[in-house]
């Protein structure tokens, strides 16, 4: 018989700390681990296929959130953070491609590679709110593994990026519902990530640091045009 004891994980109810997730038997055969304080499975997700974890997400339960960003070890996470940049930034470009109506294929190439700096500039200073926020909050720089989490959970909350293949297949890039919905959804993608991490925050303060968040990165993206702008290499 052996028990999950990786780290400290949370129960994804509660969020009181649990020391495993489960016990295994033998193989093929576990037993879900109860929490002492709610009575309630641990991590239901720990039984379930990566599609269905992904469809919780989109729909935005919590629950699903706590699982991705607490319990669940995700294996070079890097791979899916160059995706999210780079879905963003592909967005960006699409968006001031339509915005100028350039054809020209050096002009093309010279807008993408600025969207791709755009982009993480954008990341940047978003995640910087989050870690000032932190230091705020605790009255303390955060350690590195707590600025790890955090620039980690952070990161993944930009996953609704990847919604770029629709507005591709769909050419919906240049619809103002698709626009809309998608800001909407990365919102609350963040705001639910913000939650996560700070779970004695009431959601109304989550909401505001969310929230500035999204206009410090917003400023970031339209000073950065403005700058690109005056400089004859863009």
């Amino acid at each position: 018989m052996t028990k999950t004891a990786r780290k400290e994980y949370i129960c994804i109810n509660c969020q009181k700390s649990s020391r495993t997730l489960y016990t295994k038997y033998s193989e093929g055969v576990i037993r879900l681990t109860e929490c002492d304080n709610c009575d309630n499975i641990v991590d239901k997700y720990i039984e379930y296929d990566i599609v269905l974890l992904a469809i919780d997400l989109m729909l935005q339960y919590i629950e699903a959130y706590r699982h991705l960003l607490n319990n669940l070890e995700i294996k070079r996470p890097a791979r899916l953070f160059v995706i999210f940049w780079f879905s963003n930034a592909y967005e960006t470009w699409i968006g001031e491609r339509m915005a100028t109506n350039r054809d020209n294929i050096y002009d093309l190439e010279w807008m993408f590679y600025k969207s791709v700096l755009s982009s993480a500039l954008q990341m940047i200073a978003y995640i910087s709110i989050v870690i000032i926020f932190e230091t705020i909050y605790s009255r303390a720089k955060p350690d590195f593994k707590r600025f790890k989490h955090l620039v980690y959970s952070t990161l993944l909350g930009f996953y609704g990026n990847v919604a770029v293949v629709l507005s591709i297949v769909f050419r919906l890039s240049d619809q103002k519902s698709y626009q809309i919905v998608f800001s909407f959804f990365l919102f609350i993608s963040h705001l639910q990530v913000q939650r996560v991490l700070f779970p004695l925050c009431s959601i109304l303060d989550n909401m505001i640091v969310t929230v500035i968040a999204e206009i410090v990165s917003r400023f970031v993206k339209t000073w950065f045009e403005t700058v690109s702008k005056e400089l004859p290499i863009f």
